[in-house]
C-alpha cells in the first residue's frame, strides 16, 4: 500500500520536480514522467553505500554486517593522470540534521607507470608519486593489465576503502566524432580495473565492499546545480575553472570537509588549491582539475546518500 502511495505522490508531480529528486540523488536524470518516478521509487530504499562480501559458494552478497564506518575512495581515471581522494563519514552522520563534514584521509596524483608490479608486504601510507614514465608503454592488453592489477590491490590495501567510486569513462571528447586513442587506451583500463576489484572481492581479499562507476556529468551537474552556477555551464571545459572554485572556496572555509594538518600529503594538495588561486588554465591548473574532480565525485556520493536518506523519511521508507 506504501508503495502504491508513493508512486500515485510522483506521478502528481511535475517533471521539473521528478528531475530535482533524481538530481539531488545522484541518479540519471532522463525519460518521461512515468520512467522517472519508477526510477525514484525503486531506488529510494536502497542504499548506495552498502557493500558486499564473498558467501561460502563464491557469490558476492549483501554483507550481513555493514561497515561501522563509510570510507569513500574516488578515483578520476588516467594513465599518467590518475587522482584519487579518500574520504571518511559515518552512517551517524548521514542521517543527522547537523552540517555534514565528511574527512579527507587521502588526496593526491599519480601515474599509473609509479607503482611496482606487485605490492609490498608493508605498503607506504600513500601510493608513490615518481617520475611520470612510460613512453615506450605498448598499452597492449597483456602490457596493461599487470599495471591495472597492481593498482586494484594497492587500492584495497593501502586504502581499506569500503566504496570504491571510478570515474566513468566516455569514448567521445567534446563531442568529437573521432574516438582519440589514448581515451582507447583508459577506457581499456577502467574495464580493467573493475574486473580486478571484482575478483579480489571473489577471491576474500577485499572483505567487504563495493565498486561503482560514477558518471562525471552527473557530478558535475549536481555541484553546480547546487550552487547556482549550473546555467551556462554546459561545455566540459567552462566547467573546470568553477569546480577549482568550488574546492579552493570548501578549503578556504572549512565548512564541507576537514583534514588533519598534520598529514603532509594532504596538506600539500590543499596549498596547491590556494597558490594557484590566479591560474587555473595553466599546467597547475589542469592539476587542480583531477584533484578537484576526485573530490568532487566522493564528497557527491556522500551528499546523493544523505539526500537519499532525508527523502527515505520523509516518505516513511525503510531502506532494505
Amino acid at each position: 500500500m506504501l508503495h502504491t502511495e508513493i508512486q500515485r505522490r510522483l506521478l502528481l508531480m511535475r517533471n521539473s520536480e521528478l528531475k530535482d529528486i533524481l538530481l539531488k540523488c545522484g541518479w540519471p536524470v532522463s525519460g518521461k514522467k512515468a520512467v522517472m518516478a519508477e526510477q525514484i521509487q525503486t531506488k529510494l530504499p536502497h542504499s548506495r553505500l552498502a557493500v558486499l562480501q564473498r558467501s561460502k559458494s563464491g557469490a558476492l552478497v549483501p554483507a550481513a554486517e555493514q561497515p561501522a564506518e563509510h570510507r569513500i575512495l574516488s578515483l578520476d581515471m588516467g594513465i599518467k593522470n590518475l587522482a584519487l581522494s579518500v574520504l571518511k563519514v559515518s552512517p551517524k552522520d548521514l542521517s543527522s540534521s547537523d552540517a555534514l563534514l565528511p574527512e579527507i584521509l587521502a588526496w593526491q596524483r599519480f601515474s599509473l607507470f609509479d607503482l611496482p608490479p606487485t605490492p609490498t608486504v608493508n605498503p607506504p601510507d600513500s601510493l608513490s608519486l615518481g617520475a611520470v614514465g612510460g613512453d615506450k608503454f605498448d598499452f597492449s592488453a597483456a602490457s596493461l593489465s599487470p599495471l591495472a592489477t597492481s593498482l586494484a590491490r594497492r587500492l584495497v590495501t593501502v586504502h581499506s576503502p569500503t566504496i570504491i567510486a571510478i570515474e566513468k569513462q566516455r569514448y567521445r571528447t567534446m563531442g568529437s566524432a573521432a574516438v582519440q586513442e589514448w581515451t582507447l587506451r583508459v577506457n581499456k583500463l577502467e574495464a580493467m580495473l573493475h574486473a580486478a576489484l571484482r575478483v579480489l572481492q571473489e577471491e576474500g581479499i577485499w572483505k567487504r565492499g563495493l565498486t561503482c562507476s560514477v558518471c562525471p556529468q552527473r557530478t558535475t551537474a549536481f555541484w553546480l546545480n547546487q550552487y547556482g552556477l549550473l546555467q551556462g555551464a554546459r561545455i566540459g571545459s567552462a566547467t573546470k575553472p568553477l569546480k577549482v572554485k568550488l574546492v579552493r572556496m570548501w578549503l578556504e572555509d572549512g565548512n564541507a570537509v576537514e583534514y588533519d594538518k598534520d598529514n603532509a600529503t594532504i596538506t600539500e594538495t590543499a596549498s596547491m588549491f590556494m597558490k594557484n588561486s590566479a591560474r587555473s588554465t595553466s599546467t597547475a591548473g589542469e592539476k587542480l582539475d583531477d584533484l578537484a574532480d576526485c573530490l568532487l565525485q566522493g564528497l557527491g556520493i556522500i551528499h546523493w546518500e544523505r539526500n537519499r536518506l532525508e527523502m527515505s523519511r520523509q516518505w516513511g521508507l525503510e531502506d532494505s
